[in-house]
């Protein structure tokens, strides 16, 4: 189902044809990736789930949010490499927001690797601030063991 359109980019729910282009665009980027089976499951449970389209229908983009009690949580959010710097995970992180609006959930959370300068900027450029710190969480990265920042944004209007 297509949620947006603009200048041939398409926002779309996440559904299971896109599975193996999302998983493929996770084991590329990720540094602890979903696999194909824990995307599958989510499209089993109740959340929000985007793909992001080119024009020629290249899946670009993917972001995944679950309302977790009275929150709601950003759990991946993933943009090729290609693509990056053009917006494109900022319109992900909106559309999301929106969803949380909508359903008139006060909060989103998220947890950003502390050494993701480029994700904290656009969070932070998103109205999210830094609620708490989880050391070690990230246990696969490059340096080993990282801390995460966790991040909060009113989802009010």
């Amino acid at each position: 189902m297509i949620l947006y359109e603009s200048c041939g980019w398409r926002l779309e729910e996440m559904a299971s044809r896109h599975l193996l282009a999302v998983a493929a665009l996770e084991q590329e980027i990720a540094h602890a990736p979903w696999s194909l089976p824990m995307l599958a499951e989510e499209l089993t449970l109740v959340g929000c789930r985007r793909v992001l389209l080119t024009p020629a229908n290249e899946l670009v983009g993917y972001a995944v949010s679950r309302l977790l009690h009275d929150e709601w949580h950003l759990l991946i959010l993933g943009v090729a490499p290609a693509f990056r710097r053009q917006g494109l995970g900022r319109m992900l992180v909106e559309a999301l927001l929106e969803t949380a609006r909508s359903a008139g959930v006060g909060e989103t959370l998220l947890e950003v690797r502390a050494s993701n300068v480029a994700a904290r900027q656009l969070y932070e450029s998103l109205g999210f601030v830094r609620i708490g710190l989880r050391r070690g969480y990230y246990r696969h990265g490059p340096f080993g063991p990282e801390d995460a920042l966790v991040l909060a944004c009113c989802s009010a209007k």
